[in-house]
């Protein structure tokens, strides 16, 4: 499923319980169980959202970074490739909700526990 991501660039990433990413047209993206983020041409880094650690520093290299693609897969994986070639992925969790995504106008799509993507429309 394609997220409608495409060419909105990050303007906030914030670093809470999880790790939250706000584009140019208003949409967030909050990522809550452990992910991957790919630097261009750099190493795969496992992450815990809670305490990246070291990882944040990659992290932080996507504010300004444009969008090419965001896609969520029927299993539930989530995979956000940037313009600079960075990869950020997120699989789905057997306890609970890994990713989520909220839209402007109010939409949601959330990986929920196991991977089944749910989706509520505009409000």
């Amino acid at each position: 499923m394609d997220l409608n991501l495409r060419g909105q660039s990050v303007t906030h990433i914030c670093f809470d319980a999880a790790l939250t990413l706000l584009t140019s047209e208003d949409y967030e993206v909050r990522v809550e169980t452990d992910a991957s983020v790919q630097a261009p041409g750099g190493d795969l880094v496992l992450f815990d959202p809670e305490s990246p650690g070291a990882t944040a520093a990659r992290l932080v290299s996507l504010m300004h970074d444009t969008v090419i693609s965001a896609k969520a897969r029927s299993n539930g994986d989530l995979l956000i490739s940037f313009g600079s070639g960075a990869e950020l992925a997120v699989a789905p969790n057997s306890d609970y909700e890994a990713w989520g995504l909220v839209g402007p106008n109010g939409s949601r799509v959330v990986c929920m526990p196991g991977g089944e993507i749910a989706r509520w429309s505009e409000q």
